[in-house]
C-alpha cells in the first residue's frame, strides 16, 4: 500500500509539472508568430510566472519516485535511470538552451516597447523565426514520451 502512495504523489508531481510547463511550451509555439513587442512581453511574463511551479513540482515528482523505485525495487532496473538520465537531459538542455534563448527576447522586446531603435523589427523577427523554441518544444515532448514509454513497458 505504501508504493501505491508513494506512486500517487510521484504522478501528482508529473501532472503538476505538465500542468505549469504545459503553459510554458503553449507560449514558445505562439511566440513564434506574434510580432508585436508588448504582446510578446506579455506572454513571456505569463510563462515566467508559471515555471514558478516548475522546481516544486519537479521536486514533488522526483521524490515520489525516488521513494516509489525503492518501495517497488525498481532501481535494479535499467529503464528507472534511463528515465531520470532523460529528466536530467532536458533540465540542463532547458537551462541552457531555453531559457538564455527566452532571456535574449525578453531583452529584445523591452528594449523595442521602451522605444530603442537599437533593435529592429527584422532582428525580432529573426531571433523569433529561429527554430530553437520548435525544437525545445519537439524534444520536450519526446522526453515525456520516452519516459512514459519506459515506466509502462520498463523495457529493460
Amino acid at each position: 500500500m505504501a508504493y501505491q502512495w508513494w506512486f500517487f504523489v510521484h504522478i501528482v508531481g508529473v501532472s503538476a509539472f505538465l500542468l505549469s510547463h504545459g503553459v510554458s511550451a503553449g507560449v514558445a509555439l505562439k511566440l513564434r508568430r506574434e510580432r508585436d513587442p508588448a504582446k510578446i512581453d506579455a506572454l513571456l511574463q505569463l510563462s515566467s510566472s508559471s515555471v514558478g511551479w516548475f522546481w516544486p513540482s519537479i521536486g514533488l515528482l522526483l521524490l515520489g519516485g525516488v521513494v516509489a523505485g525503492f518501495l517497488g525495487s525498481w532501481w535494479r532496473f535499467g529503464w528507472i535511470w534511463a528515465s531520470l538520465g532523460i529528466l536530467a537531459f532536458m533540465i540542463v538542455e532547458m537551462l541552457i538552451v531555453a531559457r538564455p534563448y527566452y532571456q535574449r527576447v525578453g531583452t529584445i522586446v523591452r528594449a523595442m516597447a521602451g522605444g530603442s531603435e537599437a533593435v529592429t523589427a527584422e532582428q525580432l523577427d529573426r531571433v523569433l523565426g529561429a527554430t530553437t523554441a520548435l525544437v525545445n518544444a519537439i524534444l520536450g515532448f519526446s522526453a515525456i514520451l520516452g519516459i512514459l514509454y519506459l515506466m509502462i513497458f520498463k523495457p529493460f
